[in-house]
């Protein structure tokens, strides 16, 4: 892949105590640098799947399935069911990456496309192999509702990083993320999915959380570096949903909507089987959350201070479905 000498040559900002491991969680290395050895390779493709989001996704359908069941599936089932989501949401995050792969020479030069770390050939590559593979655990492991959300899900998640998330704006993202749980949900009881309220009431807490997530990462694609080495900055204005916030009203919206996710997670209380552990873990994490965003309220277009903002919802995520699949495992003891 041939690259521009700014780019090659770009560096990205250290980040405090946060990792290079971590942020490739996130799907970001800390470095661009012209070199394609094997280690790097690797490191591009570690980056690529997004390891944190690989996990979570798996997790959060996870966490509809148990409540789903009132208990865990077996040890097969398990494995199976994180499979399947893991794959169909790697595969969106990667033709995310993609579609993004010139867009991210000026925004996240450090990804693995723009960096050369790997080729676009090769991320789409992976793209149809991680469909197919887990097209197929729903269908054949699981039903055929199974398989219906969970393609639908895909081809949003396709469509928004093509078409939706510029034409219609970031907000359009919320309502395909919120499938993950249906289709949790539908794996282990698909006869209950339209005549029970409660995995419609996770959906509603994803829609919520994401739209949390996505405006605190907002500012993050708001200016740019053309010009890797001069500094050079230019705007840049995404949509939000058929308009265009500026950063600290996207950042407001942000916090305004994770307020909303801790209190929908609350009230998840009393709505499903779950203890006293559930609520304290999701009440610090909710906390933990909030501050991240209020710091970056006052300075919304400091970098470090947003990836972490970031990070610290993704982590809120993470608690709430952790949260659940412990509460669940605690009563079967």
């Amino acid at each position: 892949m041939i690259m521009e000498s700014h780019l090659i040559k770009a560096r990205a900002p250290r980040y405090g105590r946060l990792s290079t491991v971590a942020y490739a969680g996130f799907g970001q290395e800390l470095e661009a640098e012209n070199k394609h050895g094997l280690t790097d390779r690797i490191s591009g493709f570690w980056a690529l799947i997004r390891p944190l989001f690989f996990i979570l996704t798996p997790i959060n359908a996870a966490s509809a399935a148990v409540l789903a069941l009132g208990g865990y599936p077996s040890l097969a089932q398990c494995l199976a069911g994180f499979g399947t989501a893991a794959f169909a949401g790697c595969a969106v995050n990667v033709f995310n990456d993609y579609v993004d792969r010139d867009r991210d020479k000026h925004i996240w030069q450090t990804r693995p496309i723009p960096s050369g770390r790997v080729r676009p050939s090769e991320a789409l590559l992976l793209v149809i192999i991680l469909i197919a593979a887990s097209l197929s655990m729903a269908w054949f492991l699981f039903n055929p509702l199974t398989f219906l959300i969970l393609l639908l899900a895909i081809i949003l998640g396709a469509l928004y990083s093509a078409y939706l998330r510029d034409r219609v704006g970031y907000l359009s993202l919320p309502p395909i993320v919120g499938l993950i749980y249906l289709g949790g949900w539908a794996a282990f009881s698909p006869e209950t999915l339209f005549s029970s309220l409660l995995p419609w009431y996770l959906y509603l807490l994803a829609v919520v959380w994401q739209t949390a997530h996505i405006m605190i990462y907002y500012p993050l694609h708001v200016v740019s570096n053309a010009d890797g080495e001069t500094g050079t900055k230019v705007p840049k204005a995404p949509k939000a949903l058929f308009f265009t916030p500026s950063p600290q009203v996207a950042v407001k919206i942000g916090v305004g909507f994770t307020c909303l996710t801790l209190l929908l997670s609350i009230w998840l209380f009393f709505l499903a089987p779950l203890s006293a552990l559930y609520v304290a873990l999701i009440v610090a994490a909710g906390i933990y959350a909030l501050i991240s965003g209020l710091r970056l309220l006052r300075d919304s277009l400091n970098r470090e201070k947003g990836l972490k903002a970031v990070a610290s919802l993704s982590i809120f995520r993470l608690v709430i479905s952790a949260a659940i699949l412990l509460t669940v495992f605690i009563s079967q003891i």
